[in-house]
């Protein structure tokens, strides 16, 4: 475990590389990058167990959930990274005259990254493949739930990178709150939103800019001209994939009364089709993370009245996908259910789910399910949202064109693709004049001619 002192040393060490300039070369971050992907391509099968190990994850969604998403999004920033980098050429307005304007991006510098337990593959080594793409020196702290995934991690970053470079640091939540007080040029925070608060308020004493990808209760909305089984199938997917502990897994369904009866047996096929009839000794099928997480979701099932599901098994810690029938005002609308726990609800204006939708904070994601364009447009234009998705679910997250986040509660800045870029980097505003020639419009003394001429240049 780290103590404050060694963290300190760290971030020394990382100063003093930063400095060197060494980061800023456009070789250096590919040859980083191409380091971390054929690191991460090596050690695939001991990332697979590890993943397993601590979420009971299979191969197939370890790959398409972690280590896919991971390789991808490496790949693409190698691609683009020499493109990305280069100075932007802007228009130069008449009263600047004769100069030129530009963008450069240039990295922060030292950056702290924290990484939840849920996707603790994929989340601490999207941001990280940013920062070092950005040319960035970065320090990565770990989710304490995950230990099996932190060990490959940690093999992985000390194979690949110098500790002035990249490195680890493992320690109590005591030191770990005081490291988030020291200096950082960016700080990248994924997890709960209470937590999250608390990075920001440390983060501002230092003016430190933070990047905070949170949660929230992404509501789904399944109109009556919906089609059923492509909603089914794609909520319960969505839904149950690493047994609902996702950020942007719909958290509850709004169902108009037409279809209600419908929808829920179209899940309950899905579920059964997907999962088996004993979905709790499925292998695909994953495990919630703690015994603390696994009596909170236990006490939403027992609290609500259980359409489908409710069986469970302490022993391995897995909850079987339930649906629960509730109300708008049930206690598992009160907070982020992040379990294999679905409270649906029944409404008969879309008007009511808008309203309730605005009531609250904003989702990381809104869900429709409508083949009815106004109905969709309704949707988008009257509520906020970090995504919304029309007649799916998740996907937003993987599609490298679309900047990832949320907004109000649900988080503040974006990343992937090339918002991983520009997230990590400080975008510079930078104008080349000549000496030789200037406009003496903007000298005193002022006179009525200048006033003339300072309106036709700024209207």
């Amino acid at each position: 475990m780290h103590t404050i002192d060694q963290i300190e040393e760290i971030r020394n060490k990382q100063h003093t590389f930063f400095s060197e300039g060494k980061t800023r070369s456009i070789r250096f971050r590919k040859d980083a990058l191409r380091r971390l992907r054929e690191s991460v391509r090596r050690h695939e099968k001991e990332i697979f167990h590890a993943l397993n190990s601590d979420l009971g994850k299979s191969e197939f969604e370890a790959y398409a959930t972690e280590t896919g998403i991971v390789l991808h999004e490496i790949g693409t920033l190698m691609h683009n990274l020499k493109w990305w980098s280069r100075h932007e050429q802007v228009v130069t307005p008449l009263f600047a005259f004769p100069s030129r304007s530009m963008i450069v991006p240039e990295p922060f510098g030292r950056v702290l990254i924290i990484s939840p337990w849920n996707y603790p593959f994929q989340l601490p080594m999207v941001p990280l493949a940013g920062a070092i793409a950005a040319g960035n020196v970065a320090i990565i702290r770990q989710s304490r739930f995950s230990p099996a995934v932190n060990a490959v991690i940690k093999k992985i970053i000390s194979e690949c990178f110098p500790e002035g470079h990249v490195a680890i640091i493992e320690c109590d939540l005591e030191t770990a709150e005081a490291a988030i007080n020291l200096r950082w040029d960016l700080i990248f925070f994924t997890g709960s939103t209470e937590v999250g608060r608390k990075i920001y308020t440390a983060a501002a004493r230092n003016l430190t800019p933070v990047i905070l990808e949170l949660g929230g209760k992404s509501p789904v909305i399944v109109e009556d001209d919906a089609v059923i089984s492509n909603a089914a199938r794609k909520i319960i997917w969505g839904k149950f994939i690493n047994a609902g502990q996702t950020c942007i897994s719909p958290d509850h369904v709004f169902v108009h009364h037409n279809v209600r009866d419908k929808l829920i047996n179209a899940m309950k096929e899905e579920i059964e089709k997907m999962y088996g009839p004993d979905q709790l000794n499925n292998g695909d099928y994953p495990k919630i993370i703690s015994d603390k997480a696994f009596e909170r979701l236990l006490s939403l099932i027992t609290g609500g009245k259980v359409i489908y599901g409710g069986s469970f098994d302490r022993d391995q810690r897995k909850i079987s996908p339930t649906l629960i029938d509730a109300k708008p005002e049930d206690p598992c609308m009160k907070e982020e259910i992040f379990g294999p726990v679905l409270p649906v609800i029944v409404y008969s204006d879309l008007y009511e789910v808008i309203n309730h939708i605005n009531s609250g904070e904003k989702p990381l994601a809104v869900y429709l399910f409508s083949t009815n364009r106004k109905k969709q447009e309704l949707v988008l234009n009257n509520t906020s949202s970090g995504g919304c998705l029309m007649n799916d679910v998740l996907l937003h997250i993987a599609n490298k064109n679309l900047p990832f986040g949320g907004v109000g509660e649900s988080g503040t800045g974006r990343y992937h693709g090339r918002e991983s870029f520009r997230a990590f980097s400080n975008l510079k505003a930078v104008m080349k004049s000549n000496p030789h020639i200037d406009i003496p419009v903007k000298y005193p003394p002022f006179t009525k001619t200048k006033e003339k001429l300072l309106r036709l240049f700024l209207r």
